[in-house]
């Protein structure tokens, strides 16, 4: 990817599609990012607007679902508190999306109604309790879950260097003071790394106040013995719908005729319902067409970018989410030549020895067991050999690699 994608797309960090922290840009970034966006044969303007990882701030296609969300908050909209959700669905389905959009708005209206504009009228509008969305891949732990959530209560992050579970209980209490309960939505619960719903039920229940929780997963509710008030199931998207969101996204983020409508329904066919694997495929084919110097998406560039997502597929986010030295060693991975994956062993040893990884080859082979354990990678049987022993197993990633080469390598370029 040339620099100038590169450039464009940290500005997609002001627009809130990027899940990372917020950075201030220098003069120099900003006057280089204009006159880039202003290029007559750019393919990309806005890759944020294509990402897999990013969801728009008005969710489209999933009015019926989205208004069962809202059915489910009505009761917040009168002062007082929801009961306790489980919002559900396959990956792509637009859960997080549909939630983190409707908890944003909510949590804006909150804290105007909260900074204590007081008149000499007697009769006051019911105030809605605050709302805050956590991630459950950045909030692994009691304390990171407690801490996200009063960093939700607040109009600036809590400092939590050094500070103790119990200290930040504390803090949440004192910010909740004399409000009737808060409602916390917690995605992404029940995958590995993460909390399940019992689990985030028994952490909020150690902090002295009221609060309700809305868990979002994929995992059916009746594997759970947490049993949540209701329910609200988000259906994978339907063909036409898929159409809808992908003409959506890539109007926002690639230039006019860039991608035809046939090549947006046959993506809409190979993606079966899943949004985040459709735009992951347009992401790739885009980064091959830039590429290849070219200002619309080929059938060739198509085919490689659909190619680059496996099937099945872990979605991006939580690979994203790995600790950064996990990350490295993905990164190394995909690029390694084909023959060095054969094998652990072989990966091991490449890896290793990659400049930038700073790792011992048994810390790197645990990571790769591990990683394959929790299906991030594929450790597919290779040839037989006609040796002794346990086969080897060829290691390959079952997530899209084009668009996390990009990711991450714009991450680490911040």
């Amino acid at each position: 990817m040339r620099k100038a994608g590169r450039s464009s797309r940290t500005s997609e960090i002001e627009h809130g599609y990027t899940p990372t922290s917020i950075r201030q840009m220098n003069l120099e970034e900003r006057i280089t990012r204009r006159l880039r966006r202003n290029r007559s044969r750019q393919l990309v303007r806005d890759y944020a607007a294509v990402s897999p990882v990013s969801h728009p701030p008005e969710p489209v296609a999933r009015e019926a679902s989205l208004e069962r969300i809202l059915d489910a908050l009505e009761p917040a909209f009168s002062g007082a508190l929801p009961p306790s959700t489980y919002v559900w669905g396959p990956k792509g389905a637009g859960k997080t999306a549909l939630v983190k959009a409707t908890f944003d708005l909510l949590a804006g209206v909150s804290r105007e109604q909260h900074r204590g504009i007081h008149t000499t009228t007697r009769t006051e509008r019911p105030k809605t309790p605050p709302f805050v969305y956590v991630d459950a891949r950045d909030a692994d732990s009691e304390f990171a879950l407690l801490a996200a959530v009063l960093n939700g209560l607040l109009d600036r992050p809590a400092p939590t260097q050094g500070v103790s579970t119990g200290r930040i209980r504390e803090q949440i209490s004192r910010e909740i003071d004399g409000r009737d309960g808060v409602v916390v939505a917690v995605d992404h619960v029940g995958e590995p790394r993460t909390h399940d719903l019992t689990s985030v039920a028994e952490t909020l229940a150690t902090v002295e106040g009221t609060f309700v929780w809305i868990g979002i997963g994929r995992d059916s509710p009746d594997v759970y013995s947490t049993e949540p008030d209701q329910v609200v199931e988000v259906p994978a998207f339907r063909r036409h719908a898929m159409v809808d969101v992908l003409t959506d996204r890539t109007s926002a983020g690639l230039s006019r005729n860039a991608v035809t409508h046939e090549q947006l329904r046959e993506l809409a066919v190979w993606a079966e319902g899943d949004a985040h694997d459709a735009l992951a495929a347009v992401f790739g084919s885009a980064v091959l067409a830039e590429r290849n110097g070219t200002d619309t998406i080929r059938p060739s560039d198509l085919d490689a970018g659909i190619d680059a997502v496996p099937r099945p597929c872990i979605a991006l986010g939580r690979v994203l989410s790995l600790p950064k030295n996990w990350q490295r060693v993905l990164a190394a991975l995909v690029d390694l030549p084909r023959d060095d994956r054969t094998s652990v062993t072989k990966a091991t040893d490449a890896l290793a020895t990659s400049s930038g990884i700073e790792l011992s080859a048994g810390t790197v082979r645990r990571m790769l067991y591990e990683l394959a354990e929790e299906g991030i990678l594929d450790r597919e049987p290779a040839e037989a050999s006609g040796s002794r022993g346990r086969p080897p197993s060829r290691i390959e990633p079952l997530f899209p690699t084009l668009v996390f080469r990009e990711l991450y390598r714009e991450r680490t370029d911040e």
